[in-house]
């Protein structure tokens, strides 16, 4: 019975640790075509926040924010839920990250669906977050610019099913990217939700490229994850730094739930990429 009973503490303990310690992850990326000025520039990405609403959550957050200063702030789509759609809850959220450095968005399947099922919801978050300042991008370009002038590209798509089904997902992808006009001599960024398009992505002059949607899984075993959107059983992309062609992904765990309320061996993620200038 003791015995019983100390597994069932030691489960719900792991378990409470597991959904609520944000655990935050440090990235070097390099690149001879990054300005001398961007040496040790600090983004500081966030995916899938999902309406969370956990003050512990959130004050771990803006904590790892607050003493790791990035320089700018970029988001890749769920910040709000679909199945969820307190809006206030979303751009409060949003308001906060705000204070603490430019704030870079791309929307996600769940802004999507708002879109469809509660347009009137998702006109209120677009107006918030645009009121707020944050840089919705929906097949835009920016340039990050430093003082001296020198400067990177920072590209945003909207999810593809924005427009397509689950069967257009590729095709859709590779029609957005093909829209831009890419410097491939200078450093470029994309803010994209779908990781299981990196194919996609890489096929473009993309240095770099911020996803999630994948939740890591949610449920890993053994470091490996079982489950993610849009991918088969035991996905190739979960989490971490993956490479193609040349083009480097860094992916999220995501801070929220998707479909049921449990991460298992699967904490909250908060991703930081430092850029690196190297020499040719």
């Amino acid at each position: 019975m003791c015995i019983a009973c100390a597994l069932i503490i030691f489960s719900s303990t792991y378990l409470f640790y597991g959904n609520f310690y944000v655990d935050a992850q440090t990235f070097v990326i390099e690149s001879e075509k990054l300005a001398p000025g961007f040496d040790g520039f600090k983004i500081a990405h966030i995916s899938d926040y999902h309406n969370r609403s956990s003050a512990l959550v959130d004050r771990q957050i803006f904590s790892s924010l607050e003493e790791e200063c990035p320089d700018i702030i970029v988001i890749t789509g769920d910040i709000i839920d679909a199945d969820n759609t307190d809006v206030e809850v979303a751009l409060a959220f949003a308001e906060k990250l705000c204070r603490l450095a430019p704030v870079y968005y791309v929307m996600g399947n769940h802004e999507s669906d708002l879109s469809k099922f509660y347009p009137e919801a998702f006109e209120q978050l677009v107006e918030g977050v645009e009121d707020l300042g944050i840089t919705i991008l929906r097949g835009d370009c920016v340039q990050i610019e430093l003082p001296t002038g020198e400067y990177f590209n920072l590209y945003g798509i909207d999810d593809p099913y924005f427009t397509c089904k689950y069967d257009m997902v590729f095709q859709t992808t590779q029609a957005m990217c093909a829209e831009f006009d890419l410097n491939a001599d200078e450093f470029n960024v994309l803010l994209a939700h779908h990781p299981e398009t990196l194919q996609e992505y890489s096929k473009f002059s993309f240095d770099l490229v911020f996803s999630g949607h994948a939740h890591g899984g949610q449920v890993t075993l053994f470091g490996k994850a079982i489950v993610a959107p849009d991918q088969p059983v035991f996905p190739e992309f979960s989490q971490g730094l993956y490479e193609q062609n040349g083009t480097r992904m860094l992916l999220s765990r995501g801070i929220g739930y998707s479909t049921f309320s449990l991460r298992v061996f699967c904490n909250p993620h908060l991703v930081y990429a430092v850029l690196a200038h190297t020499e040719a």
